[in-house]
């Protein structure tokens, strides 16, 4: 996974190599930016100091398996975790039966 640290309010984005199909959906909603390395066919992030915050999430928006994730100030801001909504859900009031 590489990060890249865009210096704009803290934010860091990575990409995972092991995820990224190289469908090149990111290069379309942010060309310029992301760009697709031409010897192994992943996702890197060029030119991150030009790029604006809107311009660097709508790429990772377009990703359709999730390889490119931001974090702002060491929180990942996308994509979001979600919790279950159904099925064993942690016990949350420390009780035991």
């Amino acid at each position: 996974m590489t990060a890249t640290n865009s210096g704009k309010d803290g934010v860091v984005v990575r990409i995972d190599a092991r995820r990224c199909i190289a469908n090149a959906k990111c290069t379309t909603a942010a060309p310029g930016f992301y760009v697709l390395d031409e010897e192994t066919g992943v996702a890197v992030l060029e030119n991150q100091e030009a790029a604006s915050l809107q311009q660097l999430f709508a790429g990772a928006r377009a990703c359709p398996t999730q390889a490119i994730s931001i974090e702002q100030y060491g929180r990942r801001v996308f994509p979001q975790i979600l919790t279950p909504m159904f099925g064993d859900a942690p016990d949350t009031d420390g009780s035991s039966d």
